[in-house]
């Protein structure tokens, strides 16, 4: 049985993929068009796609598998950047948008950096449990 923090991590995770979905099942509101214009498409598609790799990579971190928590930072990323690649890919169905490879690139780029950061966490989460345990006198599990 999966702990609450897997559970929650995953819930999250499925989550915020399901909100990109959604977001990019519209076109964008012209109320949105101009402070994303500020900010910068490239931006927003580098940060959305980081919290969504840095996400996975915490929630591929929780499974029991050795090999599969020495991978969650890969798989993370590797998830996030298959899911940009389909984003852009619905976008093109989609009136009023538009499926771009820079946008990919950006996206891409975003969950490498995510991933990478989600597997510095859990790094330190880890390494925080087995302290504790240490100085507890038991297992971290």
């Amino acid at each position: 049985m999966p702990s609450r923090r897997a559970a929650a991590l995953w819930a999250l995770a499925i989550a915020y993929a399901a909100g990109i979905f959604v977001l990019s099942s519209s076109p964008v509101p012209e109320t949105v068009e101009e402070p994303v214009r500020l900010l910068g498409t490239q931006v927003l598609h580098f940060v959305e796609f980081a919290v969504l790799a840095f996400l996975l990579a915490l929630a591929f971190a929780t499974i029991r598998s050795l090999r599969v928590r020495f991978l969650a930072l890969l798989l993370g990323g590797v998830v996030a950047v298959l899911y940009a690649a389909s984003d852009e890919a619905h976008q093109l169905f989609v009136p009023g948008r538009q499926g771009d490879v820079v946008d990919f690139l950006w996206d891409s780029a975003g969950a490498v950096v995510g991933a990478v950061l989600g597997g510095a966490v859990q790094l330190l989460w880890s390494r925080r449990a087995s302290r504790a345990a240490a100085l507890s006198g038991t297992s971290p599990r």
